[in-house]
């Protein structure tokens, strides 16, 4: 009963965020939002943390399938450095303090983890970015290339068959003036010359 709920304006306030986005992440990440009565979405301090990650990993660039893979890792070790920061404090020292504070040893150990994830999946997209790329750049020249040397010849054929024919017309031009015309013929027939 003592956690503090806030609404989804003041929670994407807080985040940094448009409304929209934290359902979209709600929705595409399957997070276990809670809700009222109303069936009005209501947002924990956790969540709010838990939202400001997802930000900062999007800003970096993470997709979000991607921290759909390692969130269960995250919500994991949220979960561990909770116990451990519950059983390092007597109850009576945890009486009114916010759940996580934020200069507490563990949450640097968390940020840390998240820090060294962060590397590994960043550096795993960028290569699979690059393989792709290359592949699809590889791919695309290859084609181009066809596609020019196809169009060369092409225009080639084209310039030797108008040649041909520009050729064969001569001849039958040349054929034709050499021949004796239908009037000589009849001269010749005739003794004339």
């Amino acid at each position: 009963m003592g956690d503090v709920h806030y609404l989804i304006s003041e929670t994407a306030k807080r985040v940094g965020v448009e409304s929209h986005a934290l359902r979209h992440w709600e929705e595409e990440l399957s997070l276990p939002i809670g809700r009222t009565e109303m069936g009005h979405r209501y947002y924990t301090e956790e969540d709010i943390q838990l939202f400001c990650c997802i930000k900062e990993l999007k800003e970096q660039g993470v997709l979000l399938k991607e921290i759909k893979e390692i969130l269960p890792d995250i919500l994991h070790t949220k979960a561990l450095l909770k116990e451990k920061k519950s059983a390092s404090l007597p109850a009576t020292a945890t009486a009114g303090i916010p759940e996580l504070v934020t200069d507490t040893p563990g949450l640097v150990e968390f940020q840390e983890f998240l820090g060294a994830t962060l590397q590994t999946v960043i550096t795993e997209n960028n290569r699979v970015l690059e393989e792709n790329i290359s592949r699809n750049v590889s791919e695309k020249v290859a084609k181009e290339m066809d596609m020019l040397l196809s169009a060369k010849e092409r225009l080639e054929e084209d310039r030797y068959r108008k040649l041909d024919h520009l050729i064969r017309q001569q001849q039958v031009i040349r054929k034709e003036t050499t021949k004796p015309s239908a009037g000589h013929y009849l001269r010749k027939l005739l003794g004339e010359s």
